[in-house]
């Protein structure tokens, strides 16, 4: 194979108290082409390398069980480092304990190429080794929108002047080859500046009380948008998040039913995410989202696994869309325990009826998983960033030329 040069310049150490499995280990690593080998015997005698060594090691092939300082208390001392290598996990422990071993990691931010049984094989080391260079580009990403700092005049003002706008992400079939909705995601834009997240000011307008504002402004400008796109002869469902704090609000159906009927769209065009927290309030959250079904508009109970009460909720509201959070997508196609709890929830949202969507995909790997398990749509990169209205369309067009191809 051939090697990256991350791996060529800075090498592999390879750490287990047994002698055989590490010499076995270093053996295999060098079968694959690698050259610059270390090996240490427990997690005190690693720290020590890693603290001397020069150039750090690129990658650390880590046991879990080792007396003394054990894998997982040497990963936490790793996570310190001003450099971290990048961690393969090599254990023989049941695949459960090496799932949770990797959602670790990946939660402390760390470099992880993967995890394998004892013993490695040859195809499985050099197959995460090949991978070395993803987590390290050639280039710096491109940072997120950080927080903004808003007053509440700011936002109060930003209303009153259509500065808060909706972008579109789209929601692409899994098994039709198109592109059969979106979500609309409040974005503040302010002339000449990159729009303002909404981390910036939702939790504002929801202490404040501008919620239920905000939210049928959104509607209003997705409405239009819908009469745009109905009569180009494109026919879309768009999505709108309902706020906690808006669900108490009893003008609220009222609001979004006649303002609905004005602009002469169907309410099946419409479907309102809601997670479960919106549902504490209870008698005031179940009469909304009651009236709101009853007129014919869809519900979604989003980002589901993520809490607690889902399946509560699930018996108490007639939902017809289970958004499947993306902690239980990613990386589903790699995590056999993961790829199980996926399974289940979509299994359960077709035998509930309802839409199953899947959040945060991200790779085509993900995306033939959740093909091949039924998953009705999904939403994430892999098909689009969330873009302007205007750009939509356009987006829809490129995408679905694409979606063949997955």
């Amino acid at each position: 194979m051939q090697l990256p040069q991350k791996l060529l310049t800075g090498g592999v150490l390879v750490v287990d108290d047994s002698d055989v499995q590490r010499a076995y280990t270093i053996d295999v690593l060098r079968k694959i082409g690698v050259t610059r080998i270390t090996e240490a015997n427990d997690g005190y005698v690693a720290l020590a390398r890693l603290h001397t060594l020069s150039p750090m090691p690129s990658v650390i092939v880590v046991d879990l069980e080792m007396p003394m300082m054990d894998g997982i208390e040497l990963i936490h001392h790793i996570a310190g480092l001003d450099s971290q290598p990048a961690l393969i996990v090599a254990s023989g422990r049941e695949s459960m304990m090496l799932d949770s071993v990797q959602a670790m990691i990946h939660a402390m931010g760390l470099p992880m190429l993967g995890a394998l049984p004892k013993p490695v094989t040859e195809a499985g080391l050099a197959g995460l080794l090949a991978g070395l260079e993803n987590l390290f580009p050639a280039t710096p990403a491109v940072p997120g929108p950080k927080a903004v700092q808003v007053d509440i005049a700011d936002l109060r003002n930003a209303l009153a002047s259509d500065h808060i706008v909706p972008f579109f992400q789209p929601k692409s079939s899994l098994h039709l080859h198109r592109v059969q909705g979106a979500e609309a995601l409040a974005r503040w834009v302010v002339p000449g500046q990159p729009p303002i997240p909404p981390a910036s000011f939702i939790e504002l307008a929801e202490r404040e009380g501008l919620m239920p504002d905000l939210t049928l402004t959104i509607l209003d400008k997705v409405l239009v948008r819908l009469n745009a796109w109905n009569a180009s002869g494109r026919h879309l469902s768009v999505a709108i998040n309902l706020s906690p704090t808006s669900l108490g609000d009893k003008l609220l159906a009222d609001a979004i039913i006649q303002r609905t009927e004005a602009a002469q769209i169907d309410s099946h065009q419409i479907v309102f995410e809601v997670t479960e927290s919106a549902m504490m309030q209870e008698s005031a959250a179940l009469r909304t989202l009651l009236r709101l079904r009853l007129r014919g508009f869809g519900l979604a109970i989003d980002d589901y696994g993520t809490g607690f009460s889902s399946m509560q909720q699930l018996s108490q509201v007639p939902f017809s869309e289970l958004k499947i959070d993306r902690s239980l997508v990613d990386g589903a196609h790699r995590r056999p325990h993961l790829r199980t709890i996926l399974e289940s929830a979509i299994e359960m949202g077709h035998r509930l009826g309802m839409t199953t969507v899947a959040e945060g995909v991200e790779t085509r790997e993900d995306w033939a998983l959740l093909r091949d398990l039924g998953c009705n749509l999904c939403q994430g990169y892999l098909v689009s960033r969330p873009v302007p209205g205007d750009e939509l369309p356009a987006v829809i067009t490129e995408a679905e030329a694409r979606l063949p191809t997955f």
